[in-house]
């Protein structure tokens, strides 16, 4: 998923959508890769907003 992320903004963007909410998720999600999470879904940053 987060391989995703900049076809995501850039579709964001070229459809005339502002990526400013889309940018808080996608940092959580490269934080949660980080950490070592790559094998969860999207379900796992939900930790990261709990803590």
């Amino acid at each position: 998923m987060v391989r995703a992320n900049e076809t995501l903004l850039r579709t964001a963007e070229e459809q005339g959508v502002s990526p400013e909410l889309l940018r808080p998720f996608l940092t959580l999600m490269e934080r949660r890769l980080a950490d070592g999470h790559g094998d969860e879904g999207t379900t796992g940053v939900v930790d990261l907003l709990l803590r």
